[in-house]
This record gives structure tokens, C-alpha cells and sequence, in this order.
């Protein structure tokens, strides 16, 4: 019975797997048959693209630190996060700047709309209209941007209080040694806990030594000291180098007083000369600055350069006695150069004899000679220029024609007086700068220099390594 039974069961079970496979046989032809008789449908579909608005183009942002969960979670009570989009420049109409925050984070980003940023691919925003079958595609704002939004976190506080950081305190710095020591306090193992106690007990104090307990600020303050005192041999060389100058001057014209470069006695003697000029030209009812040069020169030499500054000033000018009398004094100078610049030096038992070797005024001829020369020391008399004091006396030449050139102390070209004093323009730039003058050489080859306040002299210059 049991085995009739059993074989009757397994008789029935495959004729329920036979109908069933029947039946997904005959499902199977019927979803043939109909997918071979039906045709899959088509449409047309236009295609546009729109042409760039920056005034309504699609703003396209990335969030390369993860979604806020305020956008995703549709459950959470996180107010989603608000941005603005405004320039990058406020002079400049190119390029933009996003800024957004939620509760908890900051996100911002920019583009500085440059107009070509060698990018292959460019982000479209795709519109699909299912009524009307058309595809448009617009560009997002700033030429295809996508803006990589940075986050941060508002109002973060490291939660490590130590002796040196506190949260409410002022003092929130922490050493490096400090920093390694808590990480390995919290993380390391008993090894690495083991490695910084015995550092921490090995470290030596000064003030426990026998004999050093002051050792150490001592040093500290000869160092500073040293420092102190480096700045002051900087200070008083510059002032032996340059003429008297204001630091502290609130106007470029204030900086170099040329009254106080030229001196008492020879500023008096320059000022009597050119205003017995000035006089006999107002006189003859002249205006002219070259007939004031020819006056105070006569037959003699004069530099290009200097001829070119007197025609520039008109004698009627407010402020131009001023003007002549610095230039005056300056083609002194060149005077004196000229004629000891064959030699290096000049001959005579006083420094009368030089003076009217060189056909100077007597009051003048004294501070040139007493500012750039030294008296030569041996057998035979006379009277020095060294290399150091003839850069010196390009210094004063230099800045005597600014002041004489213009009253902002600002001159576009000075290249006729460098070229006067046998310069080239790398030496003229260096003595300017050294003065505190901003030089700015244009493509035409033309040496501009200005001079700002407050005044800023450049770095001492370290000499190359032998």
C-alpha cells in the first residue's frame, strides 16, 4: 500500500510540472508573436540650443563633500541651504562668486571668468517638453561652470583643553610637541606613551644648571642687540650716502630739501647769481629759459641736459627762481666732474688752486670739493674722487634734476642727465631706488622715476660669496 501510494504522488506531481512548463511554453510564443507584430514607436524630436544670457543662465553646483542631509532627507526639520550669486570683482564684470549656509556648514565657490580656461567640455542643463517634442539645452552661467561648492563648518571649536588652550580663553595656541604628545596620550600605545614620558623626563632646565640660569636671555638679548645695532650702522651709512632727507616727510616734495643739500653759503651765493639774472631779463622784457641759461652759462660747456631743463622753466612761473637755482647748481657739479673725471683727481697745494682750475664760484667750489673729494695724502697736493664719492656725486646729480625737473618729484624720462654723466641705465636705476625713488623703465627705453611718501628704501644688498 505504502508503495502504490508513493508511486501514485510522484505520478501526479510530474504531470503538474508538465502542465506547468505547457503553460510558460505557450505564454512565452504568445509574447513573441506579439512583440514580432507590434512596430516600436518613433518621434521626432528638435533639438536647441540657447546662446548664452549671463543674466538667466542656469547656476550648476557640485557638492564634492556629500549632499547636506537637509536636501536629501525629506524628514529631517533642516532648513535647506540659501545662496546668493554676485561678482567676483566689484570693479570687474567678469566672473562670479557663490555663497550659501544652513544651519550647520558653509559652502562657497568662484569662477574668475576669464575668457578662455582651456576646458574641452563645456555643462548644458537639458530641457525635455513631452507636449511639444523639443530638447533645449542651456548653457550653465559663466560658459559652462559648474561650481564645486567648498564646505566648511560654522563655529567649530576643537574639543582639547589643556594648560596652554582653553575654550573661553584668550590663549588658543598649542606647540607642536604638545599636539604630538596629546595625540599619543589618546591614540598611541603604551610603547609610543612609554617613548614620550622618558623624552619628557630627559628634557633639561636651564635654570637648574649651576651657573646658567641666565645664560640663555643674556645671549638673547645680545642677539637682539646685535640686531639693533646692524640697523643702525644700515641707518647712519645711507645717511652718509644720501643728501639730508625727511623719513618721516608727509609729501614727496618734502623728502630732500635741496637748500639743505647744497648748503648755507653756496645756496646764498646761487641765489645771488641767478637773481641778478632773473632781474636783468625782466628788464629787457624777456620770458625765455633758454635766454637765462645762455646768461648763467655764457660761452662756456653746458650739458645737453641741462640746457633742455632751463628752456622747460619759464621765468615767470610761480616757483621758478627755485627750479633755476637748483639747476644752476647742478651744471656746477657737472662742471666739476668734467674736469677732474679725465684723471680721477686734481692738483694743487689748496683747494683754492682746484677751485679756479675749475672756474667755480668760490662759495660753491668749497662744498663741491668738501662733498666729493678727499685731499690727497704724499709727495704731491691735491685733491681725490674716489669711486665711493663719485657714486655719491651721481646721487646728488640724479636728485638735483628731479627737484629742478618737477614739484611732485616725478620725471618721465631722466635718461639725457644719466647719459651726461656717463652712466648706463642698470647704475642710474640702482642709485634711484637706494634714494627711495620707484624707477620703471617703458618700451621705448625711457627711465621714469617717482618718488612716494611715506618713504621706503630697499633691503641692504649682501655682497656675492667669493
Amino acid at each position: 500500500m505504502s508503495s502504490s501510494s508513493s508511486s501514485s504522488s510522484s505520478s501526479s506531481g510530474s504531470d503538474d510540472d508538465s502542465v506547468q512548463s505547457a503553460s510558460v511554453g505557450e505564454k512565452r510564443k504568445m509574447d513573441t508573436s506579439s512583440s514580432s507584430t507590434s512596430k516600436p514607436s518613433s518621434a521626432s524630436i528638435k533639438v536647441k540650443v540657447a546662446a548664452n544670457n549671463p543674466e538667466y543662465d542656469p547656476v550648476v553646483v557640485s557638492f564634492p563633500r556629500g549632499i547636506p542631509t537637509s536636501i536629501t532627507d525629506e524628514d529631517s526639520n533642516a532648513t535647506p541651504p540659501t545662496f546668493t550669486y554676485s561678482k567676483f570683482k566689484e570693479s570687474s564684470s567678469r566672473g562670479r562668486r557663490i555663497k550659501g549656509e544652513d544651519d550647520h556648514c558653509a559652502y562657497s565657490a568662484a569662477a574668475s571668468g576669464r575668457g578662455h580656461d582651456g576646458r574641452l567640455s563645456k555643462t548644458y542643463v537639458c530641457i525635455f517638453d513631452k507636449k511639444k517634442n523639443t530638447l533645449k539645452l542651456v548653457p550653465s552661467a559663466e560658459k559652462g561652470t559648474v561650481f564645486a561648492l567648498d564646505q566648511s563648518v560654522k563655529e567649530y571649536s576643537p574639543a582639547v583643553v589643556n594648560e596652554n588652550s582653553t575654550m573661553g580663553g584668550e590663549d588658543n595656541t598649542i606647540s607642536a610637541s604638545d599636539r604630538v604628545k596629546m595625540l599619543v596620550d589618546s591614540f598611541g600605545s603604551k610603547k609610543k606613551q612609554k617613548v614620550m614620558d622618558s623624552r619628557a623626563a630627559n628634557k633639561v632646565n636651564v635654570h637648574s644648571v649651576v651657573g646658567g640660569g641666565n645664560f640663555v636671555p643674556e645671549n638673547v638679548k645680545d642677539s637682539a642687540a646685535n640686531v639693533d645695532s646692524q640697523e643702525v650702522s644700515y641707518e647712519q651709512a645711507r645717511r652718509d650716502f644720501l643728501p639730508p632727507f625727511d623719513a618721516d616727510a608727509d609729501a614727496p616734495q618734502k623728502v630732500y630739501n635741496a637748500q639743505a643739500l647744497v648748503g648755507e653759503a653756496a645756496w646764498n651765493k646761487v641765489s645771488g647769481i641767478v637773481n641778478r639774472r632773473l632781474r636783468d631779463l625782466k628788464e629787457q622784457g624777456g620770458d625765455s629759459g633758454e635766454t637765462i641759461c645762455e646768461m648763467l652759462v655764457g660761452k662756456g660747456h653746458c650739458p645737453k641736459s641741462i640746457k633742455v631743463l632751463m628752456r622747460d622753466i619759464k621765468p615767470s612761473a610761480t616757483g621758478s627762481p627755485y627750479r633755476f637755482k637748483v639747476a644752476f647748481f647742478l651744471y656746477l657739479i657737472m662742471r666739476f666732474y668734467n674736469k677732474i673725471d679725465r684723471r680721477g683727481f686734481l692738483r694743487g697745494k689748496t683747494v683754492d688752486d682746484c677751485i679756479n682750475e675749475c672756474h667755480l664760484p668760490h662759495e660753491t667750489g668749497v662744498r663741491i670739493f668738501d662733498l666729493f673729494t678727499t685731499p690727497i695724502e704724499g709727495k704731491e697736493d691735491g685733491f681725490l674722487l674716489s669711486k665711493q664719492l663719485k657714486t655719491k656725486m651721481y646721487v646728488y646729480c640724479l636728485i638735483l634734476f628731479i627737484i629742478a625737473s618737477s614739484k611732485d618729484m616725478a620725471v618721465p624720462d631722466i635718461t639725457p642727465l644719466y647719459k651726461d654723466l656717463r652712466l648706463d641705465d642698470k647704475q642710474a636705476a640702482m642709485i634711484l631706488r637706494e634714494a627711495g625713488f620707484l624707477v620703471k623703465k617703458s618700451k621705448k627705453g625711457e627711465i621714469g622715476v617717482t618718488l612716494s611718501t611715506p618713504l621706503v628704501f630697499p633691503p641692504p644688498r649682501r655682497g656675492k660669496r667669493s
